[in-house]
């Protein structure tokens, strides 16, 4: 017991409360439906996004200037990425 006494006992569940919320916090864990922050598309409360023709033509083009070399702008690899992960989840329920 020996290195134990300056040890102080504190609130466990308060301190993981507080952990998550910072791990939260710095991952930026985003919602691909609402956009919002702090949970994830299975855990939304609101309904799920429609995926129109516009949505899809985006798709498509963007996927064709990444094949023939053209470099996307930030803004469209952000939103690239994001729908990826849609579409692989959407696969995975098939």
């Amino acid at each position: 017991s020996a290195g134990y006494e300056n040890q102080r006992i504190g609130n466990v569940a308060g301190a993981r409360e507080t952990v998550g919320l910072t791990v939260v916090q710095k991952s930026r864990i985003q919602c691909y439906n609402c956009k919002e922050f702090r949970h994830i598309e299975r855990e939304c409360q609101k309904p799920k996004r429609v995926k129109d023709a516009a949505y899809h033509k985006k798709k498509m083009l963007l996927c064709k200037q990444e094949e023939a070399g053209i470099q996307l702008n930030a803004e469209q690899a952000d939103w690239r990425d994001d729908t990826d992960d849609d579409e692989l989840e959407d696969q995975e329920l098939e």
